[in-house]
């Protein structure tokens, strides 16, 4: 039987690999046709999101993802749910070091097959952002 600690489970592994940029991982925790939909973007299939990916590397430093609260159930082997996270993006502006802090929910669909979690969709929901420069 499933539980939310499994999809709980699978956005942890996300987070630490979009944080650890080891992109190529993250093709094990998708399925071929997943498709995410963001403010301003729409990916419709894996090797499309673990290509977007990279523009995290192009445009920031470093990143930081906390997973947060994280509802959601299982109807046999498909999980909807929700997930909250604040996801830090370091970047450098005119010489000076800065953070953009975004407040994310995730609406997603994790499938059960062939032995592993994976993401069907994962739509992001940008709540609030903060940018502000960091401290030397």
């Amino acid at each position: 039987m499933h539980s939310v600690q499994d999809a709980q489970a699978l956005a942890l592994r996300y987070a630490q690999i979009v944080d650890n940029r080891t992109f190529d991982a993250m093709r094990e925790l998708l399925v071929d046709d997943f498709t995410q939909r963001g403010p301003e973007w729409l990916c419709e299939s894996a090797d499309a999101f673990v290509g977007m990916l990279n523009l995290l590397a192009d445009n920031y430093s470093a990143t930081f993802h906390l997973v947060g609260n994280q509802l959601g159930e299982w109807q046999g082997d498909c999980y909807e749910g929700e997930t909250y996270c604040i996801a830090s993006h370091i970047y450098e502006k005119a010489g000076q070091g800065r953070k953009l802090d975004m407040g994310i929910r995730y609406q997603e669909q994790v499938v059960y097959a062939e032995g592993a979690y994976r993401y069907a969709r994962r739509d992001v929901t940008v709540v609030w952002t903060s940018d502000h420069p960091l401290n030397s």
